[in-house]
């Protein structure tokens, strides 16, 4: 049967034989490029390793085409676009902490290894089923989306001309899902946090977790995302957010770093009660030379990213179900439903944890609805009882009238 893809692809080479029909070499994969025949090396049983290599022969043969300026889509690889979008965004992927980088690396590595070979006219919706088949709605779509910046990048910068309307067939963004906590869940999760220790034969010694309360309880009061808590620094350092205990004022946002518009980080005024709390922290870590002492969330004398730990917390703490609602962007939802609950204004909201009103019209429009004035009108004992130019005072009551038909 003919192979009606395009590109290289994976074949089978029977055994070879004498003329006394003894095997004089094995049955292997190998790589068919057109008239192109190159071997692995790979028994049957390695299909693997020849998986591997084809792709690493895509790869070469791909990204190391040059792409003419204004060339058709038919023409061009989505590969070489996807290489020279990631040549142009070197500073992009420079400014990332390592973790991050290390998984956007591996998202367009997943994207090159299904869409490297094909063109851009081959982007329609039955190519992205099929990507998407067996993979989670949520992480597919993000890389869906940087395939689109990629192939949107390349046109602007006359790699492609796009002429067809591309539907890359991403899934629908899942509905938020601001689970707030409780003051007695926080609580909980706070002491266990203060309590957790290392356990040695049995033998309980050192705490393990204070970190993380400290990021519980900041994360709770200022309503910040995780990854700038993870950074923040009591003393003013490039790159860092940072915590002037002096003046009251935590910069969210080191000096000239970028910040999506979606993920705003402006400064914010520390209340009064916190400010205390970690001008205490930092006194008594410095009196003791703890290493690390100058970061607001350290452990083992680095600022660290709680997640992990995190995530072993709320397992230990909470039930199975009720793990799986809460993450560390819990604590910010519990932030703005807090001071949503307290009537606080939806501006001053927005302003506090660094967003737009909008969103939180948006996303905590069950704590909304039906407040203020339609609170208190409602919880009058004679709602309604007021006079409307609908119903004058002087309207008789109605009466049925049945119409003689005789």
């Amino acid at each position: 049967m003919p192979h009606h893809g395009k590109g290289p692809y994976l074949v089978k080479r029977k055994a070879r034989r004498d003329k006394e029909g003894n095997i004089t070499h094995k049955p292997t994969w190998i790589i068919r490029d057109g008239r192109e025949r190159r071997g692995t090396g790979c028994s049957i049983a390695d299909f693997d390793k020849a998986k591997k290599l084809l792709e690493a022969y895509k790869a070469d043969k791909y990204t190391e085409k040059p792409i003419s300026a204004g060339s058709s889509e038919d023409n061009v690889y989505i590969a070489d676009l996807i290489r020279y979008y990631l040549d142009c965004r070197k500073d992009w992927l420079a400014r990332m902490k390592p973790a991050r980088r290390r998984e956007t690396a591996t998202q367009f590595e997943r994207l090159n290894e299904f869409w490297g070979s094909k063109t851009v006219a081959e982007i329609n919706t039955l190519t992205s089923k099929a990507y998407q088949e067996g993979r989670t709605p949520n992480t597919v779509r993000l890389e869906l989306i940087m395939l689109r910046a990629a192939i949107n990048f390349g046109a602007s910068e006359n790699k492609v001309r796009l002429v067809l309307h591309h539907n890359y067939a991403i899934p629908p963004k899942p509905d938020s899902r601001p689970f707030a906590m409780s003051l007695q869940e926080v609580i909980t999760l706070y002491k266990a946090a203060r309590r957790r220790k290392h356990m040695f034969n049995g033998v309980a010694t050192h705490n393990v977790s204070k970190h993380i309360a400290r990021f519980i309880l900041v994360a709770i009061v200022t309503g910040t995302r995780a990854d700038r808590l993870s950074r923040a620094s009591f003393h003013k350092e490039p790159g860092r957010p940072w915590i002037d205990l002096a003046s009251g004022i935590f910069y969210r946002r080191a000096a000239k770093e970028f910040a999506p518009h979606n993920k705003r980080a402006d400064p914010v005024r520390i209340p009064d009660r916190l400010l205390r709390l970690m001008k205490l922290w930092y006194r008594d870590d410095r009196a003791a030379c703890v290493p690390g002492y100058q970061y607001l969330i350290h452990y083992d004398g680095r600022s660290v990213d709680c997640r992990r730990g995190y995530y072993t917390l709320k397992h230990v703490v909470f039930g199975r179900e009720r793990a799986t609602e809460i993450n560390r962007h819990t604590l910010k939802h519990t932030c703005v439903t807090w001071l949503l609950s307290e009537g606080v204004d939806i501006e001053d909201v927005a302003t506090y944890v660094s967003t737009t009103p909008n969103v939180i019209r948006t996303v905590y429009r069950h704590l909304l609805a039906g407040k203020g004035q339609i609170n208190e009108v409602f919880s009058k004992k004679r709602v309604g009882s007021r006079r409307t130019l609908t119903t004058p005072p002087d309207q008789p009551h109605l009466k049925l009238v049945v119409s003689n038909t005789n």
